[in-house]
């Protein structure tokens, strides 16, 4: 992660500052998160079938009032206390386990981002997974980017920056088999960058966004995310930029 891109992390964050709510808050007594953490962790919602999560790590809810919503993503890291935690995803105001990121390890100094996703086209179970983000061979004059299908309807695609096929055929979560689409690659920097999300193979687009900013060793995750089915056609593309 670029210097550029190392900011302090405020004490009204207790666990994320949530894209669609806008929510902040201060940590409540016992609360593993905190401003003077020195590992980081990033979390995605993206079960749009599932209902809002409570967050607990080791048994202690630590997430806001109201859980976190479906497709809601920090738009940071928020800083934990390293140590070993189980964290368990349950619907929100309820014991009712939705899935579980079994104990674990979360080290001095690194960065994670934690997934919850629904397991089949239409709903099915909701899985949770943990990825370590490598930053060390993030170049500083190139914008820096990975990938994901978070979709659990969209069928295969293929990512375009700037009009050219980047990612072909990515099927939705499909860096759980494949742990290289977790790592990121380098593209054009600039302030009108264009993204399209197409039908693997075809020209039918899905999704896109126009003018967006990637900056020399910036750091992103672009996502693919939402629902397709018969009567709904809502995806969207987030771009989500590397920051604490």
């Amino acid at each position: 992660m670029t210097k550029g891109h190392r900011k302090g992390i405020a004490c009204s964050i207790v666990l994320l500052i949530l894209l669609s709510a806008g929510w902040a808050g201060c940590a409540k007594t016992g609360s593993s998160f905190t401003a003077n953490s020195v590992t980081y962790v990033s979390i995605l919602h993206m079960a749009p079938y599932a209902p809002a999560t409570d967050i607990y790590l080791n048994g202690a809810l630590s997430s806001p009032v109201g859980g976190i919503p479906p497709n809601s993503s920090s738009n940071k890291y928020s800083g934990l206390q390293p140590g070993i935690y189980d964290i368990q995803f349950k619907k929100t105001g309820t014991d009712s386990l939705m899935a579980d990121i079994p104990a674990s390890s979360y080290d001095t100094l690194h960065f994670y981002t934690l997934i919850l996703y629904n397991t089949s086209p239409g709903g099915g179970l909701v899985g949770a997974v943990k990825i370590a983000d490598d930053f060390s061979n993030i170049s500083a004059s190139s914008a820096n980017y990975r990938f994901f299908n978070l979709s659990p309807d969209a069928p295969r695609v293929d990512l375009y920056l700037n009009g050219t096929a980047v990612q072909t055929s990515r099927a939705s979560m499909d860096n759980l088999g494949y742990p290289g689409f977790n790592s990121f690659q380098q593209g054009p920097t600039g302030l009108s960058n264009n993204l399209q999300i197409k039908v693997a193979g075809t020209d039918s687009v899905l999704a896109s966004l126009n003018n967006q900013d990637l900056e020399a060793g910036g750091v992103y995750t672009i996502f693919l995310s939402g629902v397709k089915n018969s009567s709904t056609n809502n995806l969207n593309i987030t771009v989500l930029p590397a920051t604490y």
